[in-house]
C-alpha cells in the first residue's frame, strides 16, 4: 500500500475516532450541565422553601399570644393618632419636620379602617412586618455570598432568619403598636438593595435602593443614620475609581453623608426632649448607652434583669452574643480589608448608625433602646458572617482556617438561640412568660370599673395617660363610666416663669397649682379613685423627697388627710388608689354626713345598725357584665367586739347560690373605718361596694340580700337581724329588687 493510502486511512480512522471524541465529550458536557443546572435547581427550591419556612415560624411566633398584653401607654398614643387624627392631617406630616414616623400612621390608619382598633388589629401590622424581615436578611446574606464570590450552603442564610425570628428585641417591637418593627424591616431592605447596588451597578438596582432609601425617610426620620451609612459607602465606592468625575461624586456623597449625620443626630435629640425621665436608667452616657444597647439587641433585657436567671450570671447570657459580634466585626474588617465590598456595607450601616447614637447619648443623655434599632439588621448579619466566610471557596490545596472555626461558630448561634428562648419564657420579665410584662392598663381600668360608683370622683394622673382610661373604658364594661378629671396644671418642662427654679421651689409651685385645683373638683364628693402611672407621674408631679415614690397626687391617697383608706391595687406601671370622706369633701370646713337614698332600719347582732341604702346605677340601668353599685350606711350601736365581714347576694330563686355577690369587710378592711372594732358608737359610716353581673345573666328582676357575719360565713355564724322590712331565712336582709336590663 502506497504511502498516500495509508495516509488517507489513517486519516480516515483519526476523523472518525475525533468524531466519537467530540461526540462523546459533548454528551458528557451535556450531561454534566444538566446535572449541574438540575442541582443549582434544587439547591434554589431549597432555598426557596428554607425561605418560606423559616418566615412562617417567624410570623407564628409574632402572632403568638399578640393580644396577650394590654397595650401600654406609647402603643394608645398611637391609637388617638391613627383614630383622631383625618387623612389629611396625617398626609400633611409627611413633610413635617416635627413628625418622627408619619408613614406609618397612614399605613396603620388605613388598616383600622378594614380591620377594627382592637389590640390584635394594631399590633397586627408590626407582626407582619417583623417577619418580612426574615426574607430580607436572608436576601441580604446571598448578596454578600455573591460579592465575595463564595459558595453557599444555607447556614448561614438560616442563621440569620433563625436568629431574626427568635431574637426578643425584634419580637418585642413585632408585638408593639409602634413603628419599630417596620423600621427594622426598613433598614433590612435598604442594607440588600445597597449590597445589591454595588454589587451589580444596575441602573435598575440603584433605583431600586434609591426608592427604599425615600421611604425609609417616610418610615421614621432615625432611617437618616442608616442612610449616612450608606453614602459613606457610596463615597468609598466612588473613591476606588480612578477619575476626577467620580472623585467629585465621592466628595459629594462624603458631604451628604455628614448632613444626613447632623440632621438625624438632632432630629433623636428633639425626639429624646420629651422623652419620660423619671425612670433613672433613661438618663446615661454614651458607653453605659451602647453596653445597654447591646444587651437590649441579643436579649431585650436589662443585664440586672438577667442576673441569677436559672442561677446564672448575666454575663453568661450575654456571651454568646458578644462573642459572636466580635468574631463577626473581626471577620469583616479583614473582608474589607481584602476588598469585599459587602463586608463594609454591612460594617457601615452597624457603625454608623451606633455612633451616631453615641453621639446623640453625649449631647442628650436620655436612652432609648428602640433608636438603635436602624442598625439591628447590621447586627443580625455581623453575628451570622463567620459562617460566610468559613473558607468554602473550593481551594482544595489550602483549605481555609476559618473552615476549622466553623463547629464553632454553628455552636455559639445554637446557645445564643437558647439564651433568646429561655429570656422569652422568663418568669416576669419573659414576653411568652404568661406574666404581664407591659404597663397593665387593660387590668387596671377593668379593676376600677369593677368598684366605681356614678358620683365618685375618678382621677387619672398624670393627664396625658387619658387616652389608656378612653380606649379601655367600654371595652371592659357595658356600663357608661364616669368621665375621670386629670390635672392640666401639671405641665411638663413648666417652670413656673422661675428662671433655673431648685427643687424646692419646683415642688411648692406645683402644690400651690394643684391644691385649689383638687380642692374644686373633690368638694361635695364622699369618694375618690386615683388610677396614676407613678414612673410617667413622676416626670410632671416630683415627689416632695426623693425616697417618696409619688408626688402631689398620689400622695394624698397614700397618706390619709381626714379620709379612710378604702385599698388600691398595684399592676404594672399602674395603680389604683382609694380614699373615702367620713364627711362630704369641704376644705378648711365640715362637710355633710353622706345619707342614703334609701332609709332602712336594721340592727344586726345588736352591734351595727344599718341605716339605708344607696342603689346607684350607671346609666341608670344594670346590664349584664357590668356593675351594680350599692352603698351601705352603717353605725356601731354597741361597741362592736369583732371586725365583721358583709355579703350581698343577687338571686332570682334565693334558694340556690346567688348569680352575683360580693363579700368582704367594709372598705375594703383596711383601718380605721374598715375594721368594725374601730367602730365608736353613733359614728356613721357609708361603705361602698359593688357586685359584678357576669356577663351571661338573664334580664329580669332579681333581689338583693345582705348578711353580716362574724366567722366563716355558714349561716351558724351570720348575725340576727332585728328589722320590720322583709328578711329571708339563715339571717338575710332583703335590700330591694333590680332590673337587669336586655343586652
Amino acid at each position: 500500500m502506497s504511502i498516500g493510502s495509508r495516509f488517507l486511512v489513517l486519516s480516515s480512522h483519526f476523523s472518525i475516532t475525533m468524531r466519537q471524541f467530540v461526540t462523546a465529550s459533548l454528551t458528557a458536557f451535556t450531561r454534566c450541565a444538566r446535572g449541574l443546572a438540575v442541582s443549582q435547581a434544587n439547591a434554589a427550591q431549597r432555598m426557596t422553601l428554607l425561605i418560606v419556612a423559616l418566615t412562617a415560624l417567624a410570623f407564628g411566633l409574632r402572632l403568638y399570644r399578640l393580644d396577650a398584653q394590654s397595650l401600654w401607654l406609647d402603643e394608645g398614643s398611637t391609637w388617638v393618632e391613627v383614630t383622631g387624627k383625618g387623612w389629611s392631617a396625617l398626609f400633611s406630616e409627611l413633610f413635617s419636620p416635627t413628625a418622627g414616623y408619619p408613614l406609618y400612621h397612614l399605613l396603620l390608619k388605613a388598616w383600622v379602617l378594614v380591620a377594627g382598633d382592637s389590640e390584635w388589629a394594631l399590633r397586627f401590622p408590626s407582626a407582619l412586618t417583623g417577619a418580612l424581615v426574615v426574607p430580607a436578611l436572608m436576601a441580604a446574606v446571598d448578596e454578600l455570598r455573591v460579592a465575595s464570590g463564595r459558595m453557599s450552603e444555607g447556614r448561614a442564610s438560616a442563621a440569620v432568619g433563625l436568629l431574626a425570628a427568635f431574637s426578643p428585641y425584634a419580637l418585642w417591637h413585632a408585638q408593639d403598636a409602634k413603628v419599630y418593627s417596620l423600621l427594622i424591616l426598613a433598614s433590612a431592605l435598604l442594607m440588600w438593595t445597597l449590597l445589591r447596588a454595588v454589587r451589580s451597578g444596575a441602573p435598575r438596582a440603584w433605583l431600586l435602593f434609591a426608592s427604599v432609601s425615600l421611604i425609609s425617610i417616610f418610615v421614621h426620620r432615625l432611617a437618616l443614620l442608616s442612610l449616612a451609612g450608606a453614602a459613606l459607602v457610596i463615597a468609598a465606592h466612588l473613591w476606588r475609581r480612578d477619575s476626577r468625575i467620580a472623585h467629585r461624586r465621592a466628595m459629594l456623597w462624603t458631604a451628604g453623608a455628614l448632613a444626613l449625620s447632623i440632621v438625624g443626630v438632632a432630629g433623636v435629640i428633639l425626639a429624646t426632649r420629651n422623652e419620660r425621665l423619671g425612670n433613672e436608667r433613661n438618663a446615661v452616657g454614651m458607653l453605659e448607652g451602647l453596653w445597654f444597647t447591646f444587651a437590649h439587641f441579643s436579649l431585650n433585657r436589662w443585664p440586672g434583669e438577667l442576673e441569677g436567671y436559672l442561677r446564672l450570671p448575666a454575663v453568661i447570657w450575654l456571651l454568646p452574643f458578644g462573642a459572636l459580634t466580635v468574631w463577626g466585626a473581626v471577620a469583616l474588617i479583614q473582608d474589607r480589608r481584602a476588598g469585599r465590598g459587602g463586608a463594609g456595607i454591612v460594617l457601615a450601616l452597624f457603625l454608623t448608625p451606633l455612633a451616631l447614637f453615641a453621639i446623640v447619648h453625649t449631647l442628650a443623655p436620655v436612652y432609648e433602646a428602640r433608636y438603635a434599632a436602624s442598625a439591628f439588621p447590621a447586627w443580625l448579619l455581623l453575628l451570622a458572617y463567620p459562617l460566610i466566610t468559613h473558607g468554602n471557596e473550593h481551594n482544595a490545596a489550602r483549605p481555609s482556617r476559618r473552615s476549622a472555626a466553623h463547629p464553632v461558630v454553628t455552636l455559639l448561634i445554637v446557645v445564643a438561640l437558647l439564651a433568646c428562648v429561655a429570656t422569652l419564657m422568663q418568669p416576669g420579665k419573659g414576653l411568652f412568660s404568661g406574666d404581664p410584662v407591659k404597663e397593665q392598663w387593660r387590668e387596671a381600668v377593668a379593676a376600677l370599673a369593677a368598684r366605681v360608683h356614678p358620683d365618685d370622683l375618678v382621677l387619672v394622673h398624670p393627664h396625658y395617660v387619658m387616652p389608656m382610661y378612653t380606649y379601655y373604658a367600654p371595652r371592659v364594661t357595658p356600663d357608661p363610666l364616669p368621665q375621670p378629671v386629670t390635672f392640666p396644671v401639671f405641665a411638663e418642662g413648666d417652670t413656673c416663669g422661675i428662671v433655673n427654679p431648685t427643687r424646692q421651689q419646683m415642688l411648692e409651685c406645683i402644690r400651690r397649682r394643684f391644691e385649689p385645683f383638687y380642692n374644686q373638683q373633690a368638694t361635695g364628693k364622699k369618694r375618690a379613685l386615683l388610677l396614676i402611672a407613678p414612673d410617667h407621674a413622676r416626670t410632671v408631679d416630683p415627689p416632695p423627697l426623693p425616697v417618696d415614690r409619688f408626688g402631689w397626687v398620689g400622695l394624698r391617697f397614700q397618706y390619709p388627710q381626714r379620709t379612710w383608706p378604702c385599698g388600691g391595687i398595684e399592676f404594672v406601671g399602674v395603680l389604683l388608689m382609694c380614699q373615702s370622706f367620713p364627711e362630704t369633701f369641704n376644705p378648711g370646713s365640715p362637710g355633710m354626713i353622706p345619707q342614703p337614698a334609701q332609709p332602712l332600719e336594721a340592727v344586726f347582732g345588736s352591734e351595727l345598725r344599718l341605716r339605708g341604702v344607696t342603689l346607684a346605677l350607671h346609666g341608670g340601668a344594670a346590664r349584664a357584665g357590668g356593675a351594680l353599685p350599692v352603698t351601705l350606711y352603717w353605725e356601731a350601736v354597741a361597741p362592736p367586739s369583732r371586725d365583721y365581714r358583709m355579703f350581698l347576694h343577687l338571686c332570682r330563686d334565693c334558694d340556690i347560690p346567688p348569680r352575683a355577690n360580693d363579700d368582704g369587710p367594709p372598705l375594703g378592711g383596711y383601718a380605721p373605718a374598715g375594721m368594725t372594732t374601730t367602730w365608736r358608737v353613733g359614728d356613721p359610716v357609708h361603705d361602698e361596694r359593688t357586685l359584678t353581673l357576669p356577663h351571661d345573666l338573664p334580664p329580669g328582676r332579681y333581689t338583693l340580700l345582705l348578711g353580716v357575719y362574724s366567722g366563716d360565713g355558714a349561716p351558724a355564724t351570720r348575725l340576727p337581724i332585728t328589722t320590720s322590712a322583709p328578711t329571708l331565712p339563715e339571717n338575710r336582709l332583703v335590700l330591694g329588687t333590680v332590673d337587669i336590663a336586655a343586652p
